[in-house]
């Protein structure tokens, strides 16, 4: 009589679950075809070359419990504690997975093959004997994919702890002996961090390298005891950080979010990994109607509207590290999940066109509620920022209906050669500053040229004056600026460029800045520069100590007027002579006007107040190369894994285009102004459905008492 209760409780729960995941009020065919549209839309056909990832830099999808599925269940019981739907091989050869969660467990029972993988207390098969029939084969047929097999180990706690453990190792060195792919055993495949290939890496090898290598299977376990560099084992506590296994709403420290590197016995400078878990339930029976099914808000679990909001609330906890392994059930419904994971390694664009019933279950934050649609977030035409959902060059623009948001290419003038003190500043003020078809010599004083700007036309475009004035309150640092008066695209009407003029260049002391990296206080002051700043005192690379106390100058040079555009010639370095507080007397001599400040396109660290906003103004905004958010402004968080692309130009062109300005440069009035302090650190600027026997399914596991992880 106790069964009945928990039985129609179980349907309950059951009904619940499915109806909570399901949209109450289905798009109509023509939105739907919408959907299907603007999914395809952003989900790229083709993968690009990942070689030149660092290992700790690329995203791979991983199966939890990737034993436990369809194809190894071998009773009606076993099928009640699956969390995969076909084999391991169909799961590495058809569903792109690269990393294999494995629960292994030593059982006497089985003389011939005591190390058996399982699920509680299920028995899928014995560990070799799987490996064999579909780990082999899938490495032989693709000799370059890089798998990574994670095992949780059950059944070895209690009184004889060591020595099962101790026994298990032992089980594991012999089949990693026994097997082979292509005749080479198993063991002289597995990844060996301490290798002398990498020796000299600072770092995580790429995946190109690792290829080469052949050392291309990478083994990580539970427990320490099973660590063995001969064989390649790690332990996992010591090479990755993890969130806690249940849930896809919140995103919680298991172990290693407070370590940054890895602890290896003879390697602690590598950065940490991400294992990010991210399915549902205790079972894969509850699990699957929030994966598989139609019409899922947010496209499900595995979908763009759910995962790739919960990897930025985890990325938002973690320190900013983006995810090496993201764990899933029912990898057969994926290819939402492969577009999140390729987004991460390469970028593109957000996914839209998943059912909605309110913004948060849209990965572009932005749901069209009458149509049941996820969409592209609307933003205006000249906005400098990628618009989540769209492609770069592209802005978001509201239909002004029911429909769905679309993303519009945008108009672009070009040939563009706009002046200014970064190549950000001369996007951002594009139509108003001043133009350079001869180079440095069309620009003011306190900038330089940059050319191929995109930059999008005003509503109205009007020539405009600018001048610049200010009162001298400090003789020993004043410096001439002249008077601008702007041009404007060829379009318009335009006024006068000026040319250079000579000014008398002084020196500033950067601000607010006084720490710096180097090999000694000396080196310090003489290399000190934006990409060497250490204010808090620890940011400095491996064999750099942070100097407090260093006053580090930057001289404001200019170049003699000229008929011609002229070549600039490297700016001096600093000098390594002691500095003081006194400003440095001015150089009567002029100099080539500077290029761009450098930007580290090594950094993959930048503030934001999201992931797609630290992406998407990644050039502009302010970068956290230790992935600490010590360094970010107004509240705003570390992520990691941003690959920052260059502009089309970030050096300044020295050569006329084609086309002559408009109307020749004059010289202009030069008025005399106090120079305010540098400040260097300012830079102005992320299976088909199945039966409904499956909730029965479930309430049996319920009631039976196996309703597993």
């Amino acid at each position: 009589m106790l069964l009945i209760p928990l039985i129609l409780r179980l349907i309950a729960i059951t009904t619940a679950s499915s109806s909570e995941w399901q949209h109450t009020n289905p798009p109509a065919a023509s939105l739907r075809r919408q959907l299907q549209d603007d999914a395809t839309s952003t989900t790229s056909t083709t993968t690009p070359d990942d070689g030149d990832l660092p290992f700790h830099k690329a995203t791979f999808l991983a199966s939890h419990n990737a034993h436990a599925n369809r194809d190894a269940a071998s009773s009606f019981f076993e099928t009640l504690g699956i969390n995969q739907d076909s084999s391991i091989y169909d799961q590495l050869s058809n569903n792109d997975v690269r990393g294999l969660l494995l629960d292994i467990k030593l059982d006497p029972n089985f003389a011939d093959e005591q190390l058996r993988l399982v699920h509680g207390p299920l028995d899928f098969g014995g560990f070799s004997s799987v490996a064999n029939e579909n780990l082999i084969p899938f490495l032989e047929e693709n000799p370059n994919a890089i798998v990574t097999l994670i095992l949780e180990t059950t059944g070895d706690s209690g009184e004889y702890e060591a020595t099962i453990r101790a026994n298990i190792l032992k089980e594991l060195q012999t089949i990693f002996s026994a097997l082979s792919v292509n005749g080479q055993p198993l063991k002289e495949i597995t990844f060996k961090y301490d290798d002398l290939l990498w020796q000299n890496h600072d770092n995580w090898p790429t995946l190109s390298e690792i290829r080469q290598s052949g050392q291309r299977l990478f083994i990580f376990s539970d427990r320490s005891e099973l660590a063995n560099s001969e064989y390649g084992f790690m332990h996992n506590q010591q090479v990755m950080k993890e969130n806690y296994w249940e849930g896809v709403v919140d995103c919680i420290a298991q172990f290693g979010w407070d370590s940054s590197t890895v602890s290896l016995p003879s390697n602690q400078s590598w950065s940490r990994l991400f294992m990010m878990n991210h399915f549902c339930c205790e079972s894969g029976a509850e699990s699957f109607g929030r994966v598989v099914g139609e019409a899922l808000l947010g496209g499900g679990d595995n979908g763009w509207g759910i995962l790739y909001p919960r990897i930025q609330h985890c990325m938002a906890n973690n320190g900013g590290v983006t995810p090496n392994f993201i764990a899933l059930d029912w990898v057969v419904n994926s290819e939402e999940a492969r577009a999140v994971r390729d987004y991460l390694k390469f970028g593109g664009a957000v996914g839209r066109g998943q059912t909605c019933d309110d913004d948060s279950q849209c990965a572009t934050s932005s749901c069209n509620t009458a149509a049941g649609i996820c969409q592209c977030q609307e933003c205006a035409s000249n906005s400098l920022d990628i618009c989540p959902g769209c492609a770069s060059g592209q802005y978001c623009q509201s239909a002004g209906d029911s429909s769905a948001n679309q993303c519009i290419v945008k108009e672009r003038i070009e040939n563009s050669y706009v002046c200014g003190k970064s190549f950000d500043s001369a996007v951002a003020s594009c139509n108003t500053a001043v133009r350079c078809p001869n180079g440095n010599d069309d620009c003011p004083v306190d900038q330089v040229c940059f050319n191929a700007v995109d930059c999008l036309p005003a509503p109205t475009l009007q020539p405009t004056d600018q001048s610049s004035s200010s009162s001298s309150s400090d003789a020993t640092t004043s410096v001439q600026v002249q008077e601008i008066t702007t041009t404007v695209p060829a379009t318009a009407e335009t006024s006068e460029s000026p040319s250079a003029a000579v000014i008398e260049p002084t020196a500033a002391p950067i601000t607010p800045a006084s720490r710096y990296c180097g090999e000694s206080y000396e080196d310090a002051k003489t290399t000190c520069s934006e990409i060497t700043v250490c204010p808090k005192g620890y940011e400095c690379p491996s064999g750099l100590t942070c100097y407090d106390g260093v006053k580090c100058f930057t001289r404001r040079p200019t170049s003699s007027p000229t008929d011609t555009p002229t070549t600039a010639s490297p700016i001096s370095p600093p000098s390594a002579s002691p500095v003081t507080d006194a400003p440095i007397a001015p150089s009567m001599s002029p100099t080539d006007r500077p290029t761009r400040a450098p930007f580290d396109f090594f950094n993959e660290y930048f503030c934001g107040g999201n992931f797609t906003e630290a992406q998407s103004s990644c050039y502009t905004t302010t970068p956290c190369p230790t992935g600490s958010p010590a360094s970010c402004l107004n509240g705003e968080t570390c992520y990691g894994g941003i690959k920052c692309i260059a502009p089309p130009s970030i050096s300044p062109t020295l050569q006329p285009t084609d086309k002559p300005p408009t109307k020749s440069p004059s010289a202009v009035v030069q008025e005399q102004t106090t120079s305010p302090p540098f400040n260097w650190l300012n830079t102005n600027g992320g299976m088909a459905a199945m039966s409904g026997g499956y909730a029965i399914v479930a309430m049996i596991v319920g009631v039976a008492g196996v309703m597993l992880w």
